[in-house]
């Protein structure tokens, strides 16, 4: 059985069709979808959509979809505030059978194949706590790195590194089941199997918005379980026309109604790096020395936060 293993999204589906393509190249059975469809890229409805048509696969939930759940019933002339913005026009945009359809799925899935239990959840803290988020968030990626593009190999190797050397994680990887355990949520990709072969932990990055500053395509991993002694796994970074879709989103309704948002998402996929989360910190700091106590934060308070954040870019400051 081979599985295209894909997750975070992120409302990219120029992302999500070229690597259903390229899973359909690779001759895959079923897919395994690990959560977070929106929120981010310009095209929530349509990515849930696509999925909903695929043929064979398994979907959970990501922490994005809670936001939508959310939202439902609430009153929609009090969202004017600037932060959740992006939250507020997914919510518009996706219809409500698709949005019905996705918050069905559940949380986390189990699937025997072949003897070999699959545990699938969006985070790896359902399985080994915060030993990969502690270390390997976004954030501490983009501080890892800082400026420079490495390749999937070499980030492997660091992350191999880390884990070997881990005792925390190692104790936690001797109490898993047998089996396979995949997840995504950290948008970098990665997968490790443990010394007797019988565990094996799988991360096939972000399909929308990698993260990783690995300076390749678009990520997803294929599981192929020949036998519960034959699993093979293989990384695939999916070429991407960066430039043209960048174009695009330029030109969606997304970028002209949610710009802030955009425009950082619109670096991220530049670098493959994180900048959302040090925006927030400027935000908040911004917030805090005008006396601004409103949270989320009002649509002046969050452009002129962006605005001043871009100038301390420029200056290396940020």
């Amino acid at each position: 059985m081979r599985f295209a293993i894909v997750s975070d999204i992120h409302g990219n589906l120029p992302a999500l069709n070229a690597v259903i393509e390229d899973a359909e190249k690779n001759n895959i059975n079923c897919y395994i979808f690990v959560g977070d469809y929106c929120l981010s890229n310009p095209y929530p409805d349509e990515v849930i959509s696509r999925i909903r048509n695929l043929d064979k696969k398994y979907i959970i939930r990501g922490n994005e979809e809670k936001y939508l759940e959310n939202l439902i019933g609430k009153d929609q002339s009090t969202w004017t505030d600037g932060q959740m913005q992006i939250s507020y026009y997914c919510y518009q945009k996706i219809k409500h059978d698709n949005l019905n359809y996705l918050l069905s799925m559940p949380e986390q899935r189990k699937l025997v194949i072949s003897d070999t239990t699959l545990h699938m959840a969006h985070s790896s803290e359902e399985f080994i706590s915060d030993c990969e988020h502690r270390e390997w968030s976004t954030a501490k990626v983009a501080k890892r790195y800082k400026d420079r593009r490495i390749t999937q190999a070499a980030f492997s190797a660091d992350i191999h590194t880390y884990l070997n050397e881990n005792k925390q994680f190692n104790r936690l990887l001797d109490k898993l089941d047998n089996g396979v355990y995949i997840f995504g949520h950290t948008h970098i990709q990665w997968n490790y199997r443990s010394n007797d072969g019988k565990k094996l932990l799988i991360n096939p990055g972000s399909c929308g918005l990698p993260l990783d500053c690995v300076d390749a395509g678009m990520p997803y991993t294929i599981l192929d379980i020949l036998n519960t002694d034959n699993i093979v796994v293989e990384e695939r970074r999916v070429p991407f026309p960066l430039e043209e879709y960048i174009s695009i989103f330029r030109q969606s309704e997304q970028f002209s109604k949610v710009n802030v948002w955009s425009r950082i998402i619109l670096k991220e996929l530049k670098t493959k790096r994180e900048y959302l989360f040090y925006f927030l910190q400027f935000a908040e700091e911004y917030a805090m020395q005008i006396g601004d106590k409103q949270r989320p934060f009002s649509i002046s308070t969050w452009e002129k936060a962006y605005e001043l954040w871009e100038v301390t870019k420029e200056k290396g400051e940020g």
